[in-house]
């Protein structure tokens, strides 16, 4: 079951990876994170570990909280 936090996170997480001009693989790269737990990430699923959510955040230059409102 998807969260509010989750589909917000989802949400933030798709759209600055877009702004930034950013391919999913890309992105994934520089986040250190694998394809599939991006793709679980934006479609809201899962929870994720702060240490990943911190990664997420330094890779489209933002805090994590910003990620999370």
């Amino acid at each position: 079951m998807k969260t509010t936090i989750q589909q917000t996170l989802a949400k933030n997480v798709r759209r600055a990876r877009v702004e930034h001009g950013l391919s999913k693989v890309d992105f994934c790269l520089i986040a250190n994170i694998s394809r599939p737990s991006l793709d679980a990430i934006e479609d809201g699923e899962g929870n994720i570990k702060l240490d990943t959510l911190c990664r997420l955040a330094d890779a489209l230059q933002k805090q994590p909280w910003e990620l999370l409102k």
